[in-house]
């Protein structure tokens, strides 16, 4: 596109600037729409946040209405009419750069102190440069009147220049609009609470409980109940949602276990290690080895392979949650991003390190053999490993952390099986390695109460409402799982090492109660969900 004169591009500089404005007002109507559905008081900075890309769509927004090369010079005859238009369209954009700027106060509280300081000095430049401007451009209006002469050969071309700014007043149009409907909106829904009556006496018992745990900024200013009451309704409305996408396979698979004997049964101290360094386990990979070697057994329906690996898609879920959260130590994350490799491959190839799973059972091979030739396998892994000239495996491969847990488990099941006479069958070892899955699960899934109330409490300010909203969905999910493990007794046991697999493998069985739990046995489960229940709702505000 080739214009001959600077006045032909006019028209597409007003319709880039008025681009500019709409995606201003768009930004700060998703804000506003996020609010009212969040019942805040407040606008959200979710969409319209103080960076360096809104403030340079401020500055593009504001080149019209504002700029100050733009001509001023009408003719006789229109210049009272054209003082009342250059009037309006700096009012209007004064009147829209206000209203921006009021949305993109609340980010301010969401930076550190470095970013809040350089970005508060670029919107400072952009804010004194827009006001010089304004003062110049008005100044240069008001002794227009020595100029007229000149301004009647540039009637034409100021025709095109009002044109483009008239463009601008489109998105003030629709943003004084948006405000007509919101107080509106506000008048109705004003109206509409009065109907409330009946439900805030239900809701001031929680406000009295809740109110004493809220972290206030000065100690005598206390949030309203209006506050209080929006906030506890938003946290059960994402609570209900949550809860109703419930994991149905993690359940199903979850009701095969009774207590927390599978934790201490999949690794058996007789199995020697084959590096006298070998790696930590973590949850998820255990539970991906597992299902491997489930996967690899010969005579199963796929019907039961599919739901095995649905609950484990599920409780996977779950499980990382737990182990980004408490499991943070470097060989912990080595261990985890191993598993998430392995389950890729496990879920869509059916493979374990490329080789195929299922390639022995198609050959008629029976169980054993298959445990057998899974351990080898892993077996030469680990050898070569070993034979590295590397004295240190402080830096293990990817294939290293997998066959070492490989080699391990299936080693252990394999003992499992010449100790006990029912796991020859097929089937048998099938529902025994789920059931064993689903043992681990549990014994992960103790962690929730305490993940949950640590991500109500995020240290830093920008990730916390992210990490609190996390926190709730999460509950929501796993509802029913802690009811289940409500009725379950605790090993002896700290917290801190609850949350690794290893150090419930140190256990004997003798130290693993069966069935259910009976008054205070429940109550570590018990204070921990009361606790995050608490703290949801506290650290929300």
């Amino acid at each position: 596109m080739i214009f001959e004169s600077p006045k032909d591009a006019m028209p597409w500089v007003g319709l880039y600037t008025a681009i500019a404005s709409l995606i201003c007002t768009f930004a700060m109507a998703a804000d506003a729409i996020q609010a009212f559905r969040q019942w805040k008081l407040w606008f959200p900075n979710k969409f319209f946040t103080l960076n360096a890309a809104t403030i340079t769509l401020i500055a593009i927004a504001m080149k019209l209405p504002l700029d100050l090369t733009s001509e001023t010079y009408p003719p006789p005859e229109r210049y009272a009419y054209y003082i009342d238009l250059l009037s309006d369209t700096k009012t209007s954009g004064m009147y829209f750069l206000v209203t921006m700027l009021a949305n993109l106060l609340p980010s301010l509280g969401l930076m550190d102190d470095r970013e809040l300081l350089m970005n508060i000095i670029a919107l400072g430049i952009l804010v004194i440069t827009i006001d010089v401007n304004v003062f110049i451009q008005f100044e240069v209006a008001l002794t227009v009147s020595t100029t007229r002469k000149k301004l009647e050969y540039r009637y034409k071309e100021s025709q095109q220049l009002i044109i483009c700014k008239i463009i601008c007043l489109v998105p003030r149009a629709f943003l004084i609009l948006l405000s007509c409907g919101c107080y509106f909106f506000k008048s109705f829904w004003k109206r509409f609470k009065k109907v409330a009556n009946a439900s805030n006496s239900n809701l001031s018992s929680e406000l009295e409980e809740y109110t004493m745990y809220v972290v206030q900024i000065e100690e005598e200013a206390k949030f309203s109940n209006r506050t209080l009451r929006n906030t506890l309704l938003s946290i059960t409305q994402l609570l209900d949602a949550s809860e109703k996408k419930e994991p149905r396979n993690l359940i199903e698979l979850l009701d095969r276990s009774k207590c927390f004997n599978g934790v201490v049964k999949f690794d058996n101290n007789q199995v020697p290690p084959l590096h006298p360094e070998e790696p930590q386990n973590c949850w998820s990979l255990v539970l991906v080895t597992l299902t491997s070697i489930a996967i690899a057994l010969p005579n199963i329906e796929n019907g039961h392979f599919k739901e095995l690996l649905a609950g484990m898609k599920e409780g996977l879920r779950i499980v990382r949650h737990i182990e980004e959260c408490l499991n943070v130590d470097g060989d912990s994350i080595k261990a985890r991003k191993s598993a998430r490799r392995l389950w890729t491959e496990v879920v869509v190839y059916r493979t374990w390190l490329q080789t195929e799973l299922q390639k022995k059972a198609r050959k008629g091979k029976t169980s054993k053999e298959i445990l057998t030739w899974l351990g080898d396998e892993a077996a030469k892994i680990v050898i070569q490993s070993k034979s590295n000239k590397k004295a240190s495996i402080d830096h293990s491969p990817f294939k290293f952390v997998v066959a070492c847990s490989m080699y391990r488990i299936s080693q252990t099941i394999l003992l499992q099986c010449n100790e006990q006479e029912n796991l020859s069958n097929d089937m048998e070892l099938f529902e025994w390695i789920s059931t064993t899955i689903a043992d681990i699960l549990s014994a992960c899934f103790t962690n929730l109460p305490r993940v949950i109330q640590l991500s109500c409490h995020h240290h830093a300010i920008k990730k916390r409402g992210d990490s609190i909203q996390n926190a709730a969905r999460l509950l929501g999910k796993s509802k029913k799982i802690l009811k289940m493990l409500k009725a379950r007794q605790l090993p002896n046991i700290d917290l801190d090492s609850m949350a690794y697999i290893d150090k419930w493998c140190v256990l004997t069985l003798s130290q693993i109660p069966n069935g259910s739990s009976s008054g205070a046995s429940t109550s570590g489960i018990r204070q921990g969900s009361s606790a995050f229940n608490g703290s949801l709702t506290i650290s929300i505000m």
